[in-house]
């Protein structure tokens, strides 16, 4: 993508990548070893910007599989953007061929400071100017579509001008970049806040819609809490099922950071299951 692409554009990169799961260096030889029940894998981009030897094991990891890039540093509602970094995450993603590169719509840094975790935005007027400009450069910089990602948020930040779903679709229509849509962030925080994950789903630019994200959560002191932990719990598949009611979902990742099963297989029996609810919706709603 280049400064002359419209907005609009990138919603058009939405490839049919199927059902994959999150590239952790614990479950390699299990995951080379199940290639044929993996339809490609999603990485985190920084763990491959340090040496030439994690260049190396990402070409072998692309000689066999579809790789897409999600990076987790980008921190693309800061004040200014690290462009050093992202020309270290270019180099990434040119590696992997990959359509798009996903982030989160989300802080990482403030005023120089490392946050430390991703930090929600403040929907305003002023944060929507910042980051369509912010996109507008990293998609500039990138050459191709900067798909993004909602998160988690422990609390309300208040005096908001506009919604989080506004946000997403006013930036959307202003600079053409995708939505990764993690349905397991959608389900805990309507269960933490309260609110009707149908109706959310329903007021995103689902006509964006390029990934999804899956993952298994805990609870701790009253909250449910996004640990990549856990197997996905039955809220966030009957959540899947009604976006496929709503959409096609082209691409699904299954995202598993901790408390490794002792077998893969386990972790593919839940690529399975969200590859039939994938196929048995598409075509209703195709």
């Amino acid at each position: 993508m280049n400064a002359s692409s419209k907005p609009g554009e990138a919603a058009s990169i939405k490839p049919s990548l199927g059902s994959g799961m999150g590239y952790r260096r614990e479950l390699k030889d299990g995951i080379l070893e199940s290639r044929g029940a993996i339809d490609f894998l999603e990485v985190i981009t920084e763990q491959f910007t340090g040496s030439p030897a994690q260049l190396r094991e990402l070409e072998q990891l692309c000689d066999v599989f579809p790789v897409i890039p999600h990076g987790v540093g980008l921190s693309i509602g800061s004040e200014t953007l690290d462009e050093d970094y992202i020309r270290q995450i270019k180099r990434v993603s040119d590696l992997t061929e990959s359509p798009y590169y996903s982030e989160h719509l989300a802080m990482t840094r403030s005023a120089g400071i490392d946050i430390g975790h991703l930090s929600p935005l403040w929907f305003t007027e002023a944060m929507l100017r910042l980051t369509t400009g912010h996109v507008l450069r990293v998609q500039d910089m990138l050459n191709k579509p900067l798909v993004l990602e909602n998160v988690t948020y422990p609390f309300d930040i208040p005096n908001s001008g506009m919604t989080q779903t506004e946000f997403f679709c006013r930036l959307v229509e202003a600079t053409g970049c995708g939505i990764l849509l993690d349905v397991t962030n959608v389900h805990i925080n309507s269960v933490n806040h309260h609110f009707d994950p149908a109706a959310f789903l329903r007021q995103m630019p689902l006509d964006h819609l390029t990934q999804i994200h899956l993952a298994g959560g805990y609870v701790s002191n009253g909250m449910m809490i996004d640990g990549h932990s856990e197997m996905v719990d039955e809220g966030t598949w009957r959540l899947l099922e009604t976006l496929t009611s709503l959409t096609p979902v082209r691409a699904s990742i299954l995202e598993h950071d901790a408390n490794f099963p002792d077998r893969i297989s386990v972790l593919l029996g839940q690529l399975a299951r969200a590859r039939e609810i994938m196929s048995r919706q598409v075509s209703a709603v195709a």
